[in-house]
């Protein structure tokens, strides 16, 4: 990864950790903590499903910008719309979205269920409550070309997976390590879109 780019997740990591003074937005109480614990699994994440992805993406419930600001900073070619209910979120991706340049992120103030893309998308939920809602939160408008959950590799996710049995029209379980502990790229197709 060039050195620019690196600077520029470390720099993020330091101004979610001061902004958390104020806002909600991480567990992480130092930047080193945040850029260990969820800068190093976006990253680990996008290695893993890189070429599934399409060149749209819109991140669900996206929070203080996991993974959209980290994919928008290592691959400038990507589309990404970050969607999120909560106002002061948004407003803080916006900001970093001037402050570091990325014409790439569109930092959206909307219910997902309420977001339709016009063009055929990859939808990403990371930290989202489960496979099923995530599945069942979209707009069904909506052109999404795949589905892809972010995930722990363990029995919580495999019963989130069972749950979601009757939405699943096929799916593909990429596995990844991040920070030791194993992680799981759990990617839905949508059954209208699907060549699988």
């Amino acid at each position: 990864m060039p050195l620019e780019q690196t600077e520029l997740l470390k720099k993020f990591a330091e101004l979610v950790v001061e902004k958390n003074k104020i806002h909600n937005l991480t567990s992480a109480k130092t930047p080193e903590e945040f850029y260990k614990k969820h800068i190093k699994d976006c990253l680990a994440s996008y290695v893993t499903i890189e070429k599934r992805l399409q060149k749209q993406i819109v991140d669900c419930g996206s929070g203080a910008g996991l993974p959209s600001i980290v994919w928008s900073i290592i691959n400038p070619q990507l589309k990404i719309f970050s969607v999120d209910s909560n106002q002061k979120k948004i407003a803080f991706q916006k900001h970093i979205k001037r402050t570091f340049g990325l014409k790439n992120l569109h930092p959206v103030a909307a219910r997902i269920q309420d977001f339709c893309p016009e063009e055929t998308s990859s939808a990403i939920f990371k930290a989202f409550s489960s496979v099923k809602k995530g599945a069942q939160s979209l707009n069904r408008d909506a052109q999404f070309r795949n589905l892809f959950f972010l995930k722990k590799d363990d029995e919580k996710t495999q019963e989130e997976i069972t749950d979601a049995g009757s939405l699943l029209y096929d799916y593909k379980r990429h596995k990844y390590i991040s920070n030791k502990e194993k992680m799981l790229v759990v990617e839905l197709y949508d059954s209208k879109n699907s060549n699988n």
